[in-house]
């Protein structure tokens, strides 16, 4: 349903009318919540050291605190690769493209199909930082998640998009368990951790 934030009310798609936006774009990684069964999926030594990231890309970093899985192509091929930072899951065919962003370097230790990966669970980027997101994000296998640019890898809030609602409730999420904090004012709740209060739209 199309929602208009000024006037509160929904809207008809005859009523939209779309302007060009620049949107800045973030990567996000997502701290595997068990090492060692990432590596095993990649087939690679566990004696391997540091901590594993699924690192997302998104133009909207307003769902990220809504954010319930990530997902990837079952059929595309997605690499671990070792930097400085740690071991990052990455789409292999955007690995020198994201090592050029982040200004690191980085070596491919081993490559897998994404259907290797589906099922492999990792906190929410706010896990450490507040206890209202100490919640792991499963990996789903889903057609719509593309290495035409970012990671390879989607984040995925349910309540934001039709792909991601789609995903998720094919995975088994329950439409009760879809988190919506963002009020029809395009306000978080007033108690939503970290961010009651704020507006998606304005600083």
């Amino acid at each position: 349903m199309y929602w208009c934030f000024d006037c509160g009310s929904s809207l008809a798609e005859f009523e939209i009318e779309y302007a060009d936006k620049k949107s800045q774009t973030i990567d996000v990684a997502f701290k595997a919540h068990e090492r060692e069964k990432v590596l095993k999926a990649f087939g690679t030594d566990h004696t391997i050291l540091g901590d594993i990231f699924a690192v997302i890309w998104t133009t909207t970093a307003w769902t990220i605190p809504a954010n319930q899985a990530i997902n990837l192509n079952p059929e595309l091929e997605y690499s671990l690769v070792d930097t400085e930072r740690g071991l990052l899951i990455l789409a292999n065919s955007l690995v020198e493209m994201c090592m050029t962003r982040y200004a690191l370097d980085g070596k491919v230790l081993a490559t897998v199909k994404g259907e290797a990966l589906g099922g492999l669970e990792f906190e929410h980027p706010l896990y450490d930082v507040d206890a209202g997101y100490q919640r792991l994000s499963p990996i789903y296998l889903a057609d719509y998640a593309t290495a035409t640019d970012g990671t390879g890898l989607v984040h995925s809030s349910p309540a934001y998009g039709v792909d991601d609602f789609n995903s998720c409730i094919a995975h088994g999420v329950a439409y009760d368990d879809i988190l919506n904090p963002v009020q029809g004012n395009g306000s978080y709740a007033p108690d939503f951790p970290l961010f009651g209060g704020q507006n998606i739209g304005r600083p």
